[in-house]
């Protein structure tokens, strides 16, 4: 698992070599966000490739956890599934979870 805490107020820089995964990060923010996929991809463009992995299946989970624009905190969760076929792969998302934790009660 991999966290990433962004600066506030202000702007995150994420900098990097070639294929060090800035494009990976940006694309699990949009997935989080509005559950759409990389474009020109043919599903599990952020996920590890089953074959690469010796599977044939592959899960993963991209959580995103924010401040509402009414402070009110929240986490956006994504599962979803890469599956290995004889022509290349698949992606499924498995569930999507959008939690609003109670300040007061201390629990969501």
């Amino acid at each position: 698992m991999e966290r990433i805490n962004f600066a506030k107020p202000g702007v995150t820089v994420i900098v990097g070599h070639n294929g060090s995964g800035k494009t990976t990060i940006v694309e699990c923010l949009k997935y989080a966000t509005t559950g759409e996929q990389p474009p020109n991809t043919k599903g599990g463009a952020f996920v590890h490739d089953p074959k690469m992995a010796h599977e044939k299946i592959v899960k993963a989970q991209v959580k995103l956890r924010f401040y509402a624009r009414n402070g009110m905190r929240m986490t956006a969760t994504r599962n979803l599934q890469v599956t290995a076929t004889k022509t290349g792969q698949t992606m499924k998302t498995l569930e999507s979870i959008l939690d609003a934790e109670n300040p007061n009660a201390g629990n969501k």
